[in-house]
């Protein structure tokens, strides 16, 4: 048995609207787990890129006067 195109149409509409259906339906049931693990990979994404935080000390830089270059 087989079935046309055009007679197939209403039945592809119906499974399409069915998990148009279902995805609007979960959405709401993921949405926490989708922000829980959004700021766990913000938090693992800072802690990788946060730069170092050390001080530089000027205070015992050299003269530049005292130095000379010979050729």
């Amino acid at each position: 048995m087989t079935i046309g195109a055009l007679a197939a149409l209403p039945i592809v509409g119906d499974v399409v609207k069915t998990a148009g259906d279902i995805t609007k339906s979960l959405a709401p049931l993921a949405q926490p787990f989708a922000d829980v693990a959004a700021k766990t990979l913000g938090k693992m994404l800072d802690q990788a890129f946060e730069p170092t935080k050390k001080s530089v000390d000027y205070s015992n830089t050299l003269e530049l006067g005292n130095r000379t270059l010979k050729f």
